[in-house]
């Protein structure tokens, strides 16, 4: 668990939902029977009349707050207890889930895939051989392909650069002929049920455009259909969030970057909230008018740095039905607490904010990458940015099933673990594209 979390310390931050009804403990424990060993068979009844409204909530799991004053999604939370002990789900083993609510296909809606396809370009099928395999293995249905460029190349080479990694991920998937590039929502569902592999092309930092507003719809035209404004750096239209508590710009966006979010939302390009600075992330939230997305961060909670998110930033994303994506390089500042336990405490921790339909995924795999480059290279990103604690069994694509194993175990139903893992981001990206 992350910061010292333990099974006991989850269940405590959940007293708060229940804390209003009457010996909330033993109720959750008579609950658990029931849906244990006779759910198909009782009816439920609170002799307690304040526990009616809870009661009347009940469907798999779910129990809504009425006494939440937030609006939307927000005012949802869950009990797990009750969701692990439906008769359907203890019937068919963990294998069996797993296999089930993977086959339709796993939504990631951040990997760096396309800058090392451009290093690797003068090698031929690099996605086929080195990444395929790992997609295949984990279930993966779609990715959210990102172009970052680096700083080596910028300010000269920024476009080009951008230009030739968007070639190459159209390159490599014909090649593959098992993936394809998506432009639409329509597109995405096709992928999916025909069992391929899709890549939503996303932009991480608008250096490529420079501050050119009509570069924008060039790269429209050619798949991009999220950008993230910044990355860690300042550039023409904001200032990225640093990887420190506080020492961020307090300056929003720029004026370019204001007119590039309006020209996003009516072109139909996702605003994508990662990185952004908290003055900027704010400014967006007002600019827009579409459900929020980060598409890949972490809870300030167990991680307190500007570039994850706040408390207050998570609700605002929930009050507009957005959805947060939950990055697994930076779920805590300890390497020993690195693991899929801490994971999965981010992705409670903002489901008990703002409801589980505003959870996803956005595994920000960074290993393959990591491990390339020479100690030189390691200690400059140590000094400038962060060290990167990867989770030794959720460091690519084919450890997808250890996570979903993991949210099974934390006692998730399968309709919780189907909208983490595909469900609220294909809503979201319906709204958007």
């Amino acid at each position: 668990m992350c910061n010292g979390c333990s099974r006991r310390g989850v269940e405590r931050g959940n007293k708060k939902v229940l804390a209003h009804r009457s010996d909330h403990r033993s109720d959750r424990v008579f609950r658990r029977i029931l849906f244990d060993r006779a759910r198909n068979h009782f009816a439920f009844f609170n002799l307690d009349p304040s526990l009616v409204a809870a009661g009347s909530d009940l469907d798999f799991g779910l129990v809504r707050d009425h006494s939440s004053k937030t609006k939307g999604l927000c005012a949802h939370r869950f009990d797990r207890c009750a969701a692990s002990g439906s008769m359907t789900q203890s019937k068919e083993s963990v294998e069996a889930r797993v296999e089930r609510l993977h086959a339709q296909g796993i939504i990631d809606m951040h990997f760096d895939l396309p800058m090392d396809l451009y290093e690797k370009r003068a090698q031929p099928n690099v996605l086929a051989t080195e990444f395929l395999p790992e997609f295949e293995a984990g279930g993966i249905g779609l990715i959210g392909a990102a172009i970052y460029i680096e700083d080596r190349y910028l300010p000269e080479r920024g476009l080009q650069v951008a230009l030739d990694q968007i070639a190459r991920l159209y390159a490599e998937a014909e090649q593959s002929k098992r993936c394809v590039v998506c432009r639409t929502h329509k597109e995405i569902w096709g992928t999916l049920d025909s069992k391929k592999i899709g890549f939503l092309i996303t932009l991480e930092g608008v250096e490529p455009l420079g501050d050119d507003l009509n570069l924008l719809r060039a790269f429209y035209e050619l798949g991009v259909r999220a950008i993230g404004l910044t990355h860690a750096r300042t550039n023409a239209a904001g200032y990225g969030g640093i990887f420190a508590a506080s020492g961020s710009s307090p300056e929003g966006l720029t004026p370019f970057g204001r007119e590039l979010v309006r020209e996003c939302e009516r072109l139909g390009i996702i605003v994508d909230l990662a990185h952004i600075n908290p003055a900027g992330f704010k400014e967006i939230v007002d600019l827009t008018t579409k459900p929020l997305v980060v598409s890949h961060t972490n809870a300030r909670k167990f991680y307190d740095v500007e570039r994850n998110i706040s408390d207050e930033q998570i609700k605002l994303v929930g009050q507009r039905r957005g959805v947060i994506g939950i990055n697994s390089v930076l779920v805590s500042p300890a390497q020993k607490e690195s693991t899929l336990d801490c994971y999965v405490d981010h992705i409670e921790h903002v489901a008990n904010l703002i409801g589980i339909d505003c959870v996803g995924i956005g595994f920000d795999f960074f290993e393959f990458i990591y491990r390339q480059w020479p100690e030189s290279k390691k200690k400059w990103m140590a000094e400038k940015l962060t060290t990167p604690h990867f989770i030794p069994d959720l460091t690519n694509h084919s450890h997808a099933p250890n996570l979903t194993r993991k949210l099974i175990e934390r006692g998730f139903g399968n309709d919780d673990v189907a909208k983490i893992l595909r469900g609220n981001w294909l809503r979201v990206l319906g709204e958007w594209l």
